[in-house]
């Protein structure tokens, strides 16, 4: 827990963007969970490093909150650690770079990810056409290496400024080292923005890859509150096909249930708990253990 002369602290010395008992349910894609105990919101650089900095000073461990597209966060909220939700400072999207053959584009971390393809879309500049339809940030990308159909962001990236307790550093692509639904970050690290490097492409070409992408997505997964894909796969085969034939799908506890399009989404009713996601995801882990002896890892991250 968070010590009173450590919460002093904060309070004191981040002031000016500190939020106590913020809710977070809204913050998120399945809609439910509690609140932050210490919420931050920076609207600039030197307010980040600032928090990073009393953090480190602080021995306080924190996660930062993208779009909230793949966590769910406990009934009684975020007690133990601080959350930094980055605002509206940081969502520049620009073209810095471009020739005849490729386009440098920067995004800082709060851009949505959906901004960020169609603008590479107008601009005529292809690579990112298999994101389309991901929902959430640039930054919450980035940090869990998202991608679709055998690619990841992590494909066209250039470079990343990355935020640490020491200060504002540069880091090319071939510094970090991403794993499966991991940008390899180290603990500390918060993106600020990022430098893409794209090339020509017919824009009707990619206007129809992203059409396609989008169609594909719509008819996999449900509507309703949902975070995407629960489990990873395993290496060599998909979560999904395992929980379908152990009969996960339409399972159900209390206002929450999986999902009869794809069973490797839980879907959340208005009302529901997240104790009954919790549940629900350590009931579809036994039956595919039981059956095929495989232990499947979350994809989504649970804070508390």
């Amino acid at each position: 827990m968070i010590s009173e002369e450590q919460k002093n602290k904060l309070r004191r010395r981040l002031a000016g963007f500190l939020i106590e008992e913020e809710p977070l349910a809204l913050k998120t894609a399945f809609k439910i969970g509690g609140a932050a105990a210490f919420y931050l919101q920076p609207e600039s650089l030197e307010e980040l490093e600032l928090a990073l900095r009393t953090l480190a000073e602080l021995e306080l461990q924190f996660f930062t909150l993208g779009g909230g597209c793949n966590i769910l966060v406990a009934d009684a909220g975020v007690r133990d650690q601080v959350v930094i939700g980055l605002g509206k400072g940081f969502g520049d999207l620009e073209i810095v770079g471009a020739d005849s053959w490729s386009v440098m584009l920067r995004a800082e971390c709060g851009v949505s990810l959906s901004h960020m393809v169609k603008l590479s879309e107008v601009e005529g500049c292809g690579g990112l056409e298999k994101l389309a339809g991901i929902p959430g940030t640039v930054g919450g990308a980035l940090a869990m290496n998202a991608g679709a159909y055998g690619v990841t962001i992590y494909d066209c990236l250039a470079a990343l400024q990355v935020m640490e307790k020491k200060g504002l550093v540069w880091r090319s692509s071939s510094h970090f080292k991403p794993l499966y639904r991991d940008g390899g970050l180290a603990p500390g690290q918060v993106i600020v923005a990022a430098y893409f490097l794209l090339g020509r492409r017919d824009s009707g070409a990619i206007t129809t890859a992203i059409a396609e992408v989008k169609e594909l997505r719509r008819q996999r997964l449900p509507r309703g509150a949902h975070a995407g894909s629960v489990f990873k796969n395993p290496v060599g085969d998909f979560a999904g096909r395992l929980l379908e034939e152990s009969g996960c799908k339409g399972m159900r506890c209390g206002g929450a249930y999986v999902s009869e399009e794809h069973a490797n989404v839980i879907v959340a009713d208005k009302g529901s708990r997240a104790d009954e996601v919790m549940a629900l995801m350590k009931n579809m882990q036994a039956r595919v253990r039981d059956r095929y002896g495989v232990n499947l890892e979350p994809e989504i991250k649970i804070y508390s």
